[in-house]
């Protein structure tokens, strides 16, 4: 039976090739469809990053010391979420500071 280490490590290594695929078609394109398409893929994989680590919880030894083996994908994930809304709302302000200085 797979375990579930196994298979968030699958998913993520998926996510990232679909990352990867979607930041060439960004750089290819000049539409924002495939912007946000990364953005997207971005948040997706800090939230898979998260789900991972919450799946895989830490244990205390018997000599008292904790040992989180995916501690790494904690603040990675919110980074990458972070990233990823970020990535949004600057698409969104260029796109409103654009149509207000069109209009005038």
């Amino acid at each position: 039976m797979i375990g579930i280490t196994t298979f968030g490590f699958v998913v993520i290594a998926t996510c990232a090739a679909i990352l990867g695929y979607a930041l060439a078609r960004a750089t290819s394109s000049r539409s924002g469809r495939p912007y946000w398409a990364v953005s997207a893929a971005v948040i997706g994989l800090g939230v898979l990053a998260l789900a991972v680590y919450v799946a895989n919880p830490g244990e205390v030894k018997p000599d008292g010391a904790l040992h989180e083996p995916f501690f790494a994908l904690a603040p990675l994930g919110y980074l990458m979420m972070f990233v990823g809304a970020a990535a949004v709302l600057v698409w969104l302000g260029r796109r409103l500071g654009h149509r207000l200085t069109t209009a005038v």
